[in-house]
């Protein structure tokens, strides 16, 4: 391999913000620097290399689609870092060789690495879950490296239609890029709600079930769904968990139909927000009517959403009532918890989170608290980022940020989705 010289040698594996740091020096396996084309690559393989090369271009750049072969190994070779990345046929591991390495180092089995990017076989069609005052859209940089990357295939937008009682899945229409979608089977969808605003949580609840039926019927031979549900979304999943859904124009609840592996909740306030409580209150400043309308957010602060939303709601104390309301055992809930900026949770009380939802409210575990279920929480710190987040000024209580907005594009939430899948 080129022998030129630089002064790092470490592999920081920081997958979207997930990370796994991994030094290299003084290594003692050599790769042939010959290489020719390799038509057969495996695409799991490509996966793995396309997630190296994305999230850590300050290791491998520029990006490349060639993948190169030197037997036993296939990979990649950055010039501008001058470094390699392969897998070796010969044992099935990774290997990473630096810019002061003299040779490869073996990361460990390759397994392990297609289990943590997201790579290699999917499971079970999974369903992306929009917050409040958000759409589908939300998960667009998801949408583009799950297909570019990833090589995964979109199925699409699922609603449900009032009109016909049944659910339409569309695909974006006049997307800039061009987005494949097929409309129909698929290994992931982003829903939209009919209204995410003033829909109850049994009725959000309600579409999901419905939406979930629908993509099963998709995907013949599969009988489980993956819910990746962002702020509200991952309320609405609860709600048909935990058979509380309601089917528009129904009284009686739908019964969850054991039909999800795996529910995934991002920054979900499972006890609630301050915010939600405070929405209603005249802040007396000439032009602002609440809170709310601070963050600009496009949240109509007396919808259902932030009614329910509310820490004392009927509808959060029936939800959390989960003597009354179980959630199935056979599911696996991960509670992905954004933190890093201060975080109102009443008047003069501040608590680590995202801005808007508190670490606490955002961690499923403080509610079902020692029920022997599968559970684990995960805490992101979230980057301020404009073109995301919003940065206010409030009287008494000074700056404050959210970036509550953020974790839907966020690369350390990403790298927890696609840690999480399997």
């Amino acid at each position: 391999m080129n022998d030129q010289q630089c002064t790092s040698s470490s592999f920081l594996a920081h997958v979207l913000g997930a990370v796994i740091l991994i030094g290299f020096c003084n290594i003692a396996v050599a790769i042939d620097s010959s290489v020719k084309a390799n038509t057969a690559t495996m695409p799991n393989i490509e996966c793995l290399f396309n997630w190296a090369q994305t999230f850590h271009s300050d290791l491998f750049s520029p990006a490349v689609q060639e993948v190169q072969f030197s037997d036993p190994y296939t990979y990649r070779y950055y010039p501008t870092t001058n470094s390699y990345v392969g897998v070796s046929s010969a044992d099935n591991h990774v290997y990473y060789q630096g810019p002061t390495d003299l040779s490869p180092r073996d990361l460990g089995d390759l397994s392990i690495f297609l289990q943590e990017s997201g790579c290699g076989a999917i499971p079970y069609p999974i369903i992306f879950i929009h917050g409040l005052a958000s759409s589908a859209e939300t998960w667009a940089a998801y949408i583009d490296y799950l297909i570019n990357n990833a090589k995964w295939t979109f199925g699409g937008i699922p609603s449900y239609n009032h009109g016909t009682k049944m659910v339409d899945i569309s695909c974006p229409t006049n997307p800039n890029p061009v987005i494949k979608c097929t409309g129909n089977a698929g290994n992931f969808y982003t829903l939209n709600f009919s209204d995410n605003q003033n829909l109850s949580l049994d009725r959000q609840g309600g579409e999901l079930a419905a939406i979930i039926k629908a993509v099963l019927d998709k995907n013949p031979g599969t009988t489980k769904v993956l819910l990746i549900g962002h702020s509200l979304g991952g309320l609405a999943a609860r709600a048909y968990l935990q058979g509380l859904a309601q089917a528009p124009d129904a009284a009686a609840p739908i019964a969850y139909q054991g039909d999800v592996a795996k529910f995934i909740s991002i920054a979900t306030p499972h006890q609630g927000s301050f915010w939600a409580q405070v929405c209603h209150d005249d802040l007396g400043i000439p032009g602002e009517n609440s809170i709310c309308d601070l963050f600009n957010l496009s949240i109509d602060p007396h919808s259902t959403a932030m009614q329910e939303l509310q820490t004392d709601s009927s509808a959060l104390k029936i939800l959390n009532d989960l003597a009354t309301h179980p959630l199935p055992s056979d599911s696996i809930y991960v509670s992905i918890i954004g933190t890093g900026q201060p975080t109102l949770s009443s008047l003069v009380n501040f608590q680590d989170g995202d801005g808007i939802v508190s670490n606490t409210s955002q961690n499923l575990m403080e509610v079902t608290g020692n029920l022997p279920l599968q559970q684990k929480s995960i805490k992101v710190d979230i980057l301020f980022r404009e073109e995301c987040g919003n940065e206010i000024k409030i009287p008494v209580v000074g700056s404050l940020r959210q970036t509550h907005t953020c974790e839907t594009t966020d690369m350390g939430v990403g790298a927890e989705v696609l840690k999480n899948l399997h």
